[in-house]
């Protein structure tokens, strides 16, 4: 396997490192951005909180469930956290690349955001997304 990163695989495994040192891995979307590779995200999760702390990142192929093959090389890239037009651009460029299934996933996401405000909890927050940077 080549030490850099195709945009046709579907899922990368991105760890992320807590305050204590520990490792917390998640499979996710990703898509090229330019030069970058881009994630979409809630705001208030753990893997923006732990960037915001390290942004010291590492990525690997993965299925669905997060199952890295054993040949699979570990990428160390460096993550940033951007909202506005660039949140935006990552958001695109995952739909572009998933098509359909992003779609419906989008569909599921916007349902769970009626159903939380109708419970009253309302996440003003704005759009997030990752980009991250493979080391050379």
């Amino acid at each position: 396997m080549s030490d850099t990163l195709d945009n046709k695989e579907k899922y990368v495994s991105l760890v992320t490192t807590r305050r204590d040192g520990r490792t917390v891995a998640t499979p996710v979307w990703f898509a090229a951005v330019g030069d970058e590779f881009g994630v979409i995200t809630e705001t208030n999760v753990g893997k923006v909180k732990r960037i915001r702390n390290n942004p010291r990142v590492t990525v690997q192929v993965c299925d669905m469930k997060g199952t890295v093959s054993p040949e699979a090389p570990v990428l160390s890239a460096t993550a940033r956290l951007v909202t506005g037009d660039d949140a935006v651009r990552v958001r695109k460029a995952v739909a572009r690349k998933y098509g359909i299934v992003y779609a419906a996933f989008g569909v599921y996401w916007m349902l769970g955001q009626l159903v939380a405000r109708l419970r009253g909890k309302r996440d003003d927050a704005p759009e997030t997304a990752i980009l991250f940077t493979l080391d050379a």
